[in-house]
C-alpha cells in the first residue's frame, strides 16, 4: 500500500492514509481513459427533516442553543433505493435573522466531519462571511463518523501499524512492513466487502441532494473547501437546476491528470512550502530550530531518527515517519512553522511530545488515544471515487523526477512501490471517476491560492474552466491551504456570492490583510505590574494561530497563580483608566477571558494560569512563563 496526500482544512491539516509514508503523493484519476459508467438510479422518497436539540460533545454548551441536529436516512445502493440504508448526521446553525434558505458545508477530506466543523467553526463562518440570514448546516459524509463510519481496524491496530520503519534493516523490520501495507485493506474486505463500493463521491453528492430535499429547499447554497470543492462541482455537475450559489475554496480537480502531474503537483507545493519554511527559519531569531542550514539539519534529524526513535511520554517511539507527518501537517499553515520549529528542537534533545502533537492533529488521533474515521473513510471513499491508481510505467524515470524536484518530499520513495497495485484491488474492481461539467445559471465562485501547497492554482483554473460561463476565478496570493476566512478580500467576495449571488470579476485577486494598527485609546492600557516579564507577541500569535492582521496581542507573564485574583486587578486597573467592563469573564481553553470597552471599542484580557498552559497549544510559550506566574494578553482585534 502506498501513501496518500488527501487534502483537509481545518487548520489545513492533511491526513496520511494507515500512516505509511512509501510515496508522497496525492490522489488522482485512474487513467485518462476511464469510463463515465453509472449504475441506473431510482430517485428514492425521503421524510421531511426533523431537527432536535443536539446532544454531541463536539458542541460547547454555552453555543448548544444555537444549533440543531439530525439525521436523514439514504440508500447505501441508489440502484437498490429501497435496500440497505445509511443515516447521514445533520447539524445546522440557525439563521438568526429572517431566513433567505440553507448553504451546506463539506471541510474537504474525503473523511472530514463537517458536523465537528460546522460545531466548532460554523459561527465564525456566519459572522466572517455575514450569512445570518441562512441556515449554516454541516454534514458527516457517509462512511465518516456518525454516518456510519467506516472502522476496518480497532485504534490498537492503527497505532500499531500507523508509522512502520520504511527503511528495514533486518528481516523482522521487512515483515512488519509488509505487515502493515497489507491490513488495512485486508481489514476493510473482511469487515465489509462489495459494500465498500457505495461509499463515492458521487453517492455522497446525491447524498446531499436527499438532504436538500429533507429540508424542503429548492435551491441550496454551499461552501466547499478542498477535496470538498470536487464534491460540490460533482453535486452542480449532477443536480445543476439544485444550485443556489456555490463558493469552492481551494480547488481540488482530479480528472484528466498525467500520471506524472497525479504525482507531482502536490509533491512540488510542498517541496516549495519546505523551501520557505527553511528560509524564515534561517533569517528568524524566533523559530527554536533556527541555523546557517536549516534543511541540512532537517535531514540529519530525520536520518537520526531513523535510527534511533525517541520514546515519547505514552511509549510510542517517534521515528522518521512520524517526523515527516508532523512536517506535512505544520507546512499547510504558516500559522504552525514556529510549532514545527520547537518539535524539532525538542525532539533532537529526546522530547517527543511536540512532534507527537503535530502528526497526531494531522491522523484525527484524539488525546485519549481513539481515532475520528478520518483516517480509514478517507482511503475507501478515494477508492470508491476512482481517484486512487494503480501500477505506473516508467516507475525509474518518475522516481528520478520526485528526487530531482522534490528531494524531501519523495524521501524513501522507490521505483518498487511506484510500480505497485494500489490497495483499493483489494476490496473492490476500478471505479469511474465523476467528471465536473457543469450546466446552469448559478454563479460558482472558485479560489486559489498562489502559495497553496496541497491544492496548486492549476486545478482551480482547471475547475474554473469546467465549470462554465458562470464561474469567476479568485486568486489569493499569501501562504498556505484554504483561503476563505485568511483576508478580507477573499471573505467579502465569498459572501456576496453566497448571500447576493454577485460574482467578482474573473481574475480578481487578493492580497493577505495589513497588520492591526493600534487605536488611539491603546496607549491608556495598564502597563505591565511589578515583576512581569514582557512574552514576545509573535509567541502568541504562532502559539494561537491568530494573524497580525486579525488582532492586535501583548502579552506578559504576571506573578501569581490565580486567574481570578489577576483578572481582578485589571477590573480595577482598566476602570481606573476609563474602560468599562459590562460582562461577567468567560471560560476560553482553561483560561479566564474578560472584555472592557472605550466606546464601540473594546479590548480582552486573557489569563492563563499554570493548567491551562500546560495543554500542548501552548508548549512554545509555556517555557517563556516564569514558576508561580500566570499568562496575561491583551487581545484587540479590528472590524
Amino acid at each position: 500500500m502506498r501513501k496518500i496526500w488527501i487534502v483537509l482544512v481545518v487548520m489545513a491539516l492533511g491526513l496520511s492514509s494507515c500512516g505509511l509514508s512509501q510515496v508522497r503523493s496525492f490522489v488522482s484519476d485512474i487513467a485518462n481513459s476511464t469510463p463515465e459508467v453509472t449504475a441506473t438510479v431510482v430517485a428514492p422518497s425521503v421524510d421531511a427533516i426533523k431537527w432536535l436539540s443536539c446532544n454531541d460533545k463536539s458542541i460547547d454548551s454555552e453555543d448548544s442553543d444555537n444549533f440543531d441536529c439530525s439525521t436523514v436516512d439514504v440508500p447505501l445502493d441508489y440502484a437498490q433505493p429501497d435496500g440497505e440504508k445509511i443515516s447521514i448526521a445533520l447539524i445546522r446553525l440557525r439563521a438568526s435573522e429572517p431566513r433567505t434558505g440553507a448553504i451546506l458545508y463539506n471541510p474537504g477530506g474525503p473523511g472530514a466531519s463537517g458536523f465537528d466543523y460546522v460545531a466548532s467553526m460554523g459561527q465564525t463562518y456566519v459572522d466572517e462571511l455575514t450569512l445570518e440570514e441562512f441556515d449554516f448546516v454541516g454534514f458527516d459524509p457517509r462512511g465518516v463518523d456518525r454516518s456510519g463510519g467506516l472502522r476496518c481496524q480497532t485504534d490498537k491496530e492503527i497505532d500499531k501499524y500507523m508509522y512502520p520503519d520504511t527503511t528495514p534493516d533486518t528481516p523482522e523490520e521487512s515483515a512488519f512492513l509488509q505487515a502493515a501495507y497489507d491490513s488495512f485493506a485486508v481489514a476493510c474486505k473482511v469487515k465489509y466487502g462489495a459494500k465498500l463500493k457505495f461509499y463515492s463521491t458521487e453517492n455522497t453528492a446525491r447524498d446531499m441532494d436527499m438532504i436538500r430535499i429533507a429540508m424542503g429547499e429548492e435551491k441550496i447554497g454551499y461552501l466547499g473547501v478542498s477535496y470538498g470543492t470536487y464534491l460540490g462541482a460533482v453535486y452542480a455537475s449532477m443536480f445543476p437546476d439544485r444550485v443556489r450559489s456555490m463558493v469552492l475554496d481551494s480547488a481540488f480537480e482530479p480528472k484528466g491528470d498525467t500520471i506524472e502531474e497525479r504525482y507531482m503537483t502536490q509533491m512540488r507545493g510542498f517541496e516549495k512550502a519546505m523551501n520557505n519554511w527553511i528560509a524564515w527559519c534561517e533569517k528568524e531569531a524566533r523559530c527554536a530550530f533556527q541555523s546557517s542550514y536549516v534543511g541540512a539539519r532537517w535531514d540529519a534529524l530525520y536520518a537520526k531518527l531513523d535510527q534511533q526513535p525517541v520514546v515519547g511520554k505514552d511509549g510510542r517511539l517517534a521515528n522518521q515517519e512520524v517526523l515527516d507527518t508532523a512536517t506535512k501537517s505544520a507546512l499547510y499553515s504558516q500559522s504552525r512553522w514556529s510549532d514545527l520549529a520547537q518539535a524539532l528542537a525538542d525532539v533532537e534533545a529526546g522530547d517527543a511530545e511536540g512532534l507527537w502533537y503535530l502528526a497526531d492533529s494531522y491522523n484525527d488521533r484524539q488525546d485519549d488515544g481513539t481515532y475520528l474515521t478520518s483516517n480509514q473513510s478517507q482511503n475507501v471513499i478515494a477508492c470508491a471515487s476512482g481517484i486512487l491508481y494503480d501500477t505506473v510505467p516508467n516507475a525509474e524515470e518518475l522516481l528520478k523526477k520526485m528526487q530531482t524536484e522534490a528531494p524531501r518530499m519523495s524521501i524513501g520513495a522507490t521505483a518498487e512501490q511506484l510500480a505497485a497495485p494500489s490497495d483499493c484491488r483489494v476490496y473492490m474492481d476500478e471505479m469511474a471517476i465523476a467528471a465536473v461539467q457543469y450546466t446552469g445559471s448559478a454563479p460558482v465562485l472558485i479560489i486559489g491560492g498562489d502559495n497553496d501547497p496541497a491544492t496548486p492554482m492549476r486545478w482551480s483554473i482547471k475547475m474554473r474552466d469546467e465549470m462554465g460561463p458562470n464561474a469567476a476565478l479568485l486568486t489569493y496570493s499569501g501562504e498556505g491551504h484554504g483561503q476563505v476566512l485568511e483576508s478580507k478580500c477573499v471573505n467579502a467576495a465569498a459572501s456576496q456570492v453566497l448571500t447576493a449571488m454577485k460574482l467578482p470579476a474573473d481574475g480578481t485577486k487578493c492580497d493577505p490583510d495589513p497588520d492591526v494598527v493600534a487605536p488611539s485609546w491603546w496607549t491608556r492600557m495598564p502597563s505591565a505590574v511589578s515583576g512581569a516579564v514582557v512574552i514576545d507577541a509573535t509567541m502568541i500569535h504562532d502559539a494561537t494561530g491568530i494573524k497580525t492582521s486579525a488582532a492586535l496581542l501583548q502579552a506578559w507573564a504576571v506573578p501569581g497563580v490565580s486567574q481570578k485574583d489577576i483578572l481582578a486587578d485589571y477590573d480595577v486597573s482598566m476602570t481606573t483608566a476609563g474602560f468599562a467592563n459590562p460582562d461577567d469573564p468567560e471560560e476560553i481553553g482553561g483560561g479566564l477571558l474578560k472584555y472592557f470597552c472605550d466606546g464601540n471599542d473594546c479590548v480582552g484580557v486573557l489569563v492563563l494560569d499554570a493548567t491551562a498552559l500546560a495543554k500542548p497549544e501552548w508548549k512554545s510559550v509555556v517555557k517563556a512563563v516564569p514558576t508561580k506566574h500566570c499568562l496575561v494578553i491583551y487581545l484587540y482585534f479590528s472590524e
